[in-house]
């Protein structure tokens, strides 16, 4: 080997020192963020062990999913000031990616933990028992006279929920009148759209479900089905004399992302006793 060339590693060697591949190394250069310190006439690329800590840094970089452009941009002008407050900047993105990341990972305990006891759950049996207070973000819902109208008031809630960062475990449950299920049916009693949350989101007002005794029962089957297990509860609820609230409240418990139809579906029917 050329004296030259004696202390300089090949593509394939710093490719493997680096942990990458070669066509890393190609991509990099053509770009011009990372280039070899010496092009040999025979089409060669040699580089350097001073290099290696340049390309840690670029490597850690990307780990924080810094754009290639940017990577280029600093290390155009790169210097211990432009480092540091490339850094600090850095640092700040992954606290917030890490706040992400402990909500998502919430979701998904909770999201388990839901399912789980859904699969548990006794569709023959109307259950009085007392009930914690829960907390709801609550849109109304215009009358639903179509599955459209339906389906764009949905959006629309879920569209508010985004916008003020709500992830909830929890389905979207829906708040149905009493009175408006018992006179003009199922299909044209709901009133509002409501997302679960442990805490009052920054910014949204929340509706506080009072704690109490609730009459409650579980529907298995689609929407198209579930005024059967409302009527039920309603029965239920004359033969033991109970007085009821005027709403009823209907939690997903099983939907679409755990059934392969709305036949599997589990809803949840209660109601507050006065």
């Amino acid at each position: 080997m050329d004296r030259t060339h004696r202390d300089r590693f090949t593509t394939g060697e710093f490719a493997a020192l680096c942990g990458v591949t070669k066509h890393t190394l190609f991509h990099y250069d053509s770009l011009g963020i990372f280039s070899p310190a010496l092009k040999g006439e025979n089409g060669y690329r040699y580089y350097s062990a001073a290099q290696l800590d340049v390309f840690h840094v670029i490597a850690a970089l990307r780990e924080l999913d810094m754009p290639l452009s940017e990577i280029r941009a600093y290390l155009d002008r790169r210097s211990p000031e432009a480092l540091a407050a490339l850094l600090e900047r850095e640092d700040a993105l992954l606290g917030e990616k890490i706040a992400r990341l402990k909500n998502l990972r919430a979701f998904v305990r909770g999201r388990a933990a839901l399912t789980r006891r859904a699969m548990e759950t006794d569709f023959s049996a109307v259950i009085l028992a007392a009930v914690p207070a829960r907390l709801l973000v609550v849109t109304p819902v215009p009358r639903l006279t179509s599955e459209r109208k339906m389906a764009l008031s949905l959006g629309e809630h879920l569209r508010f929920c985004r916008a003020h960062g709500i992830l909830s475990p929890h389905s979207v449950g829906t708040i149905l009148s009493r009175r408006a299920l018992e006179e003009e049916g199922y299909h044209l009693a709901s009133t509002h759209f409501y997302t679960q949350v442990d805490r009052s989101p920054r910014g949204v007002e929340t509706e506080v479900v009072p704690a109490g005794q609730y009459l409650s029962a579980c529907h298995l089957g689609g929407f198209d089905t579930a005024e059967e297990t409302y009527r039920r509860l309603l029965r239920s609820g004359a033969a033991r004399g109970l007085t009821l609230g005027e709403r009823f409240f209907e939690d997903v418990l099983l939907d679409e992302l755990s059934s392969a139809g709305q036949q599997d579906y589990v809803l949840k029917i209660s109601i507050q006793v006065m």
